[in-house]
């Protein structure tokens, strides 16, 4: 006999007993997917005879929000598409999207000294790209193309 807590996990059809305790599972111990609503559809089943009712008028608000996070999601596709660099965010693994270049000057940046180094390894004025996460919205910055080179020039150059 079945107990009464006991469920069959959608994805790969296991069965899956929990103890009354600990209560149900989040997770299949199986598959590993999620047991919620995550990713689950529920549909209703019309009976022998009985007529199919549409609410034509009424519109879910979660379809409003998916159509919206779906929307969101094509946008931020598109422009990662049209860029020419597309680094990966060091937090969640996303691509981030170019926001803008960024001046630095000499007023608000002040260079480390290296004393086996004629100069600092960035010198003020520089620019730097901005790039921010669609996903978790952390901003990161690359040095602009000039300058990486004028870096790496300087660094080329034999350190006594």
């Amino acid at each position: 006999m079945q107990a009464k807590n006991d469920s069959i996990c959608p994805w790969c059809q296991t069965e899956i007993v929990w103890d009354p305790e600990i209560g149900p599972e989040d997770s299949c111990p199986h598959c590993f997917n999620d047991l919620g609503e995550y990713r689950s559809i529920h549909l209703k089943v019309k009976q022998t005879g009985q007529q199919i009712v549409f609410d034509e008028d009424e519109e879910d608000e979660s379809d409003f929000a998916d159509d919206e996070v779906f929307t969101y999601e094509e946008n931020v596709q598109l422009l990662l598409d049209r860029q020419e660099e597309t680094p990966e965010c060091p937090s969640c693994h996303q691509f981030m999207l170019f926001a803008g270049e960024q001046g630095i000057s000499g007023d608000s940046f002040k260079p480390a000294v290296r004393e086996l180094l004629p100069r600092p390894i960035v010198q003020p004025p520089f620019r730097v790209k901005m790039f921010v996460c669609p996903s978790c919205f952390r901003v990161d910055t690359i040095l602009s193309e000039e300058d990486r080179t004028a870096m790496i020039d300087m660094l080329k150059q034999k350190i006594d």
